[in-house]
């Protein structure tokens, strides 16, 4: 090693050697258009808070990824809709823990499943919402049982599904239907079905099927729940194979009890069969409120007929019974026909006893 001198270093840094460093260090190269390129092709980096999306927007269109596509786009029309309802299998009554996988394997084998869903999932915590819940597993300690939609390939994949109605998963008795349903099935389920009320809110599907299973073999039990609790609301139906299993509900209507309750039982009648009824007793109705009272002025519009169309000014044309009566005079004629009606002769007429 050498030895160190004093002046040295001040000797150095005044030399030309020291002076070519000093430029060397502190330059600065000069930028070429290239470089800019360079620089503004590469992407901005991401705030450190930030978290990474998992589906990228500009996704492989041939890819078996869902697409996030507008609203607009994924609205269809009512036709469309009809299409789909008439492909679609509901299954209710299924137990709380069964998987998806679990339930399309036992459709699997009646035709390709396109989409399976399930709904009237009970959730612990209602302000959260359904699908936070269902994501975080929060389901109600007291629910037992869900509901599902299986949507087919094709129409004749549903007719085959109904096979399994009333098949027996885990304990339990599914109950499998079709979405859409013609006025025949409709009449058929109202004719070999019945009525329950005064159910006890916690009683479950099967407890109905035990207390109803003496009448006669029953296709399925359904029960009228709260969409978002799953309790049930004391009412339900109950469909027997035929219409021998109602007759024999009907004469054990008395006897029947669930949880200490007496079952409230009746005949069960279609939407259009109440319509029709409803229909008939407003216009009975009707006819017995006009019975027994005063004629008014507006009782002759009931005597005439619409107006002709014609010259201004013109009358509207009468019927032949009404010739022009006045309110009073109508209200007599009216008394007389019933009078007639009833085989009574009229007091005026009748003749004078000595």
């Amino acid at each position: 090693m050498d030895s160190y001198t004093l002046g040295d270093i001040s000797s150095f840094l005044n030399s030309t050697t020291a002076t070519d460093a000093k430029n060397d260090l502190f330059s600065v190269p000069a930028i070429t258009a290239e470089a800019v390129k360079e620089i503004y092709s590469k992407p901005a980096p991401k705030p450190a808070g930030e978290k990474k999306s998992k589906r990228s927007k500009t996704a492989d269109p041939d890819s078996d990824e869902e697409k996030t596509l507008p609203s607009e786009l994924k609205e269809i029309s009512q036709e469309e809709k009809d299409l789909i309802d008439k492909r679609t299998v509901f299954v209710g009554n299924l137990p709380i823990g069964l998987k998806r996988k679990q339930l399309s394997k036992l459709f699997c084998d009646f035709g390709k499943i396109t989409s399976l869903r399930f709904r009237s999932v009970a959730v612990s915590d209602l302000k959260l919402g359904k699908k936070v819940c269902l994501k975080a597993n929060k389901v109600n300690e007291n629910a037992t049982t869900k509901n599902a939609y299986i949507i087919f390939d094709n129409e004749e994949s549903v007719n085959k599904a109904l096979v399994k109605n009333n098949e027996n998963v885990n304990d339990f008795h599914i109950r499998v239907d079709k979405v859409t349903k013609t006025k025949k099935d409709i009449d058929n389920d109202c004719n070999n079905s019945i009525f329950i009320g005064n159910i006890p809110f916690t009683a479950q599907e099967e407890a109905i099927r035990a207390a109803l299973l003496p009448c006669g073999e029953i296709e399925y039990v359904r029960l009228i729940r709260d969409k978002a609790t799953n309790i049930g609301k004391g009412i339900g139906y109950v469909k027997f194979v035929d219409s021998a299993g109602v007759l024999f509900a009907m004469k054990m209507k008395d006897t029947i009890e669930i949880e200490g309750r007496k079952l409230r039982i009746d005949n069960c009648k279609s939407k259009t069969k109440l319509d029709a009824a409803l229909n008939k007793k407003e216009k009975h109705d009707k006819k017995q409120a006009y019975r027994g009272r005063k004629s008014k002025a507006t009782d002759k519009k009931m005597f005439e007929t619409k107006a002709k169309k014609g010259p201004k000014g013109a009358k509207p044309a009468r019927s032949k019974g009404s010739k022009g009566l006045t309110s009073h005079k109508m209200d007599k004629k009216m008394s007389k026909d019933a009078t007639k009606k009833k085989g009574r002769v009229p007091r005026k007429d009748k003749p004078k006893t000595k």
